[in-house]
């Protein structure tokens, strides 16, 4: 095997793993939101976020830290990622003061929020759970980086009953996942047959099947997240990335 051919080899093991995250997220999402009918929503009409919140882990969507309060019972805290794991809380920083945030809780109601500052602090940040009935939107910032925090604090403005007959959107989970295996596919397929070795092509294509096949058994049985990452983190430390 030529070294060229190695190197192509590592760099695809590299992002098959970035998508081996986005496929278990989107599986694992989908199991949990289809296990609880009682999951929480967070709607913000204005960056088109109308998604469920979990109690288990930020790589899993939405999360409600335990330590701050209910909404509509003090301080809530809830943290999402900006790039992977479905990236939520991408378009975060284009809030601003005066737009509405609405966060559906069962045995609750309809807690609506108005925006009053966003803030970017320092990583190591403590936020305070203890400054009355306000929201707190926390991610990374900026996109990409883990440097900062990006923090969106909002008032509490009034509770309202969940109408019996209101339905969610359709849950896309599956189609995401199922694309970025189509991806995978379709660019490893491409890179096999357009690779310059021609001898050493078929090597690129049974990768390809290889990574392929992990990403369905990934889907079926999804794979925690921070079992990923941790093998990601070794990956790219070898390698000095």
């Amino acid at each position: 095997m030529k070294l060229s051919t190695f190197f192509v080899l590592v760099g695809m093991l590299i992002i098959s793993l970035y998508g081996l995250i986005e496929v278990s997220y989107y599986s694992s999402a989908n199991i949990l939101a289809e296990n609880n009918s009682n999951t929480p929503y967070l709607e913000i009409p204005k960056i088109g976020i109308d998604q469920p919140i979990n109690n288990e882990s930020v790589d899993y969507g939405i999360y409600h830290e335990p330590r701050s309060a209910l909404p509509g019972f003090g301080t809530v805290a809830l943290f999402g990622h900006r790039t992977f794991h479905g990236s939520p809380f991408l378009n975060l920083d284009k809030l601003q003061p005066g737009d509405n945030i609405t966060v559906e809780w069962q045995g609750i109601g309809n807690v609506e929020y108005e925006v009053i500052n966003s803030t970017i602090v320092p990583a190591s940040y403590q936020l305070s759970i203890e400054q009355g009935n306000v929201l707190f939107l926390i991610t990374c910032y900026p996109l990409g980086s883990d440097k900062e925090r990006l923090m969106i604090k909002a008032k509490q403005v009034k509770i309202y009953p969940i109408q019996k007959n209101a339905k969610k959107p359709t849950n896309n989970d599956t189609f995401y996942a199922i694309l970025i295996i189509m991806g995978f596919f379709a660019g490893g397929s491409g890179l096999s047959y357009f690779y310059p070795v021609k001898e050493e092509q078929y090597i690129i294509f049974l990768a390809t099947i290889a990574i392929i096949l992990f990403l369905i058994l990934a889907y079926i049985f999804p794979i925690p997240p921070d079992t990923i990452e941790s093998q990601l983190t070794w990956t790219n430390n070898i390698l000095g990335v």
